[in-house]
């Protein structure tokens, strides 16, 4: 980086706090008075300090810190003067965020309850596309797409500013180590103390093509998430009902059955034979009465009869008690699905489609009250909330 006129105050700030922080120099580059690091994340004053408050602490510590609050619920982006394929690509950019069971809804502005809003402009000089960091709890307030992206059509478009999207809300680029696995040529955009740490669950290389947060893009791309990046937004960012305190806790897991029954009462009954029995269980936190979100599942009902939890919008239900189940007395139970496993969230919990139960697809042994095991072959993948 280099220049013949000093640079003002705040510049010389970003500057020096990105130093501190580890960026290598050749890869911060000021910009008609603003600096970027990456090429396409730009550093406000607040995200740089931010960057070496806690010099002494772990990146994974830091990353943490750089991330926004999941006080905000619903995040907007303003894209008013986006027409045609650059309104088509917005629209699908956020549906991309607003289909996952995520901290926040994502919806275009004008939109009511907006706990904070992106503002989304083109620039027609642009072939790619500008954000930054979050800071302060807050994602980076700007996205800059270029209008040079229309040569490629909608989907490539809807890439770029669901990657630029992904940079307000915290993420680095998948390559920053080597930028020549997407761009061709390029190198370390440098981690020391700036977050770039490896989200467990997902690969721990980059591949061209492999990643939306790839530093650069192709003219095939698709425009949707790889599953690696579906695996680091819900890492950071999944919703669990227990941060609105949606959850009612004690449900137990049947070694003699695999079925998910509540602790807190008397009498349950075990298809096995006799009452269910907890060995070995953690205690599960099952969502209820919460408001519609994006990956929960509505319908599921307590069993005052067994203790079960079962499936109430199908018909068919049968009860080791005899008969139907019975929700009489039950809330409306939400289950998490398709979301994988994390910490204190265990997955491959499934449907019955002989009882309407819900059981753990992960041992053998299972127990169902038609008769033989339980059948989850039509089930999703549900998670449970473990404490």
């Amino acid at each position: 980086m280099s220049g013949c006129a000093g640079q003002p105050d705040e510049t010389q700030e970003i500057l020096g706090n990105l130093a501190k922080a580890g960026f290598p120099a050749d890869d911060v580059m000021v910009v008609d008075g603003k600096v970027y690091v990456g090429r396409d994340a730009e550093v406000s004053l607040a995200a740089s300090r931010e960057m070496i408050e806690h010099g002494n602490s772990s990146e994974e510590q830091y990353r943490t810190n750089n991330l926004i609050s999941t006080s905000l619920t619903r995040i907007c982006i303003n894209g008013s003067t986006f027409t045609g394929v650059f309104s088509t690509a917005l629209d699908l950019a956020i549906q991309n965020y607003d289909e996952l069971p995520l901290t926040f809804a994502m919806a275009r502005a004008p939109s009511g309850g907006c706990s904070f809003t992106i503002n989304a402009v083109i620039d027609p000089n642009m072939n790619g596309g500008v954000a930054g960091f979050p800071s302060n709890g807050n994602p980076y307030g700007q996205i800059t797409i270029g209008g040079q992206l229309s040569q490629y059509g909608v989907d490539v478009i809807e890439h770029v500013i669901t990657h630029e999207i992904g940079h307000t809300i915290g993420f680095r680029h998948t390559d920053y180590y080597n930028r020549s696995i997407s761009c061709g040529i390029g190198g370390n955009e440098g981690d020391s103390g700036v977050g770039a740490i490896h989200i467990p669950g997902t690969p721990t290389t980059a591949t061209s093509g492999g990643s939306l947060m790839n530093s650069c893009f192709r003219s095939s791309e698709t425009g949707e998430f790889a599953s690696g990046d579906v695996t680091a937004l819900r890492a950071l960012y999944l919703y669990t009902p227990t941060q609105s305190s949606s959850t009612q806790n004690n449900w137990r897991w049947c070694h003699k059955c695999q079925g998910l029954f509540f602790g807190g009462n008397p009498g349950s009954r075990c298809p096995a034979g006799g009452a269910h029995e907890n060995i070995g269980s953690g205690d599960y936190h099952i969502g209820h009465s919460m408001a519609s979100t994006a990956g929960w599942q509505s319908g599921w009902r307590w069993c005052n009869k067994c203790q079960g939890l079962f499936f109430g919008g199908n018909p068919g239900s049968v009860c080791p008690t005899g008969g139907a189940h019975s929700a009489t007395g039950s809330g409306d139970y939400h289950l998490l699905h398709d979301a994988g496993s994390g910490p204190d969230l265990q997955s491959n919990w499934r449907w019955c489609n002989k009882c309407q139960g819900l059981f753990f697809g992960g041992n053998p042994g299972s127990v169902c009250p038609t008769g033989g095991a339980h059948n989850g072959t039509l089930s999703g993948n549900y998670s449970l909330i473990n404490h």
